[in-house]
């Protein structure tokens, strides 16, 4: 994943506090929804902002949303299984 600078990183900090909280006031089904609507309404604004291109929204799907995608599998769900294989024993 491409980490931002620590000094850059502050001027979302408030907006991400704000929708993680409104998000988990809600029943994970219902959150779920919400949370895919924030992401796409990002990436759609961003592409209608910059100009919308085939390989610019390529990026997005093929890179951005993979590489998310796999970074929360490597850094929350892998070391959930990890300690769910040591307590409960590989299958």
């Amino acid at each position: 994943m491409p980490y931002i600078q620590q000094e850059d990183r502050g001027q979302y900090e408030q907006t991400i506090e704000d929708v993680v909280a409104k998000l988990a006031s809600l029943d994970d089904d219902v959150a779920k929804g919400h949370l895919n609507y924030i992401i796409y309404s990002i990436i759609k604004r961003y592409l209608e902002a910059k100009g919308m291109r085939y390989s610019r929204a390529q990026d997005f799907i093929g890179g951005v949303l993979t590489c998310c995608q796999l970074e929360c599998y490597r850094r929350l769900l892998g070391p959930y299984e990890d300690r769910a294989i040591a307590r409960n024993g590989d299958v």
